[in-house]
């Protein structure tokens, strides 16, 4: 195997280890996005049960969500 195999080798290594710690790093994105909307929802069913919250706190808590998820409305409120 000749240096110029072997740097080639090694770029390509180096670009897959990079692929690597950028997939890793989205799935870790994507975990923790996935316990943010978990704990959002949770937090949203206890407001729900307490009879002294108003309907417009849980409104903006569904607004909160619904704007961390980048999710467009399609409907006035």
């Amino acid at each position: 195997m000749s240096a110029v195999e072997i740097k080639q080798r090694f770029a390509q290594l180096y670009n897959l280890r990079n692929k690597l710690c950028d997939k890793q790093k989205q799935e870790m994105q994507l975990e923790e996005i996935k316990n943010w909307i978990i704990e959002q929802i949770k937090y949203l069913k206890l407001l729900t049960k307490n009879e002294n919250v108003s309907r417009s706190e849980i409104c903006i808590r569904i607004d909160d969500i619904i704007c961390a998820l980048d999710v467009e409305e399609d409907y006035d409120e």
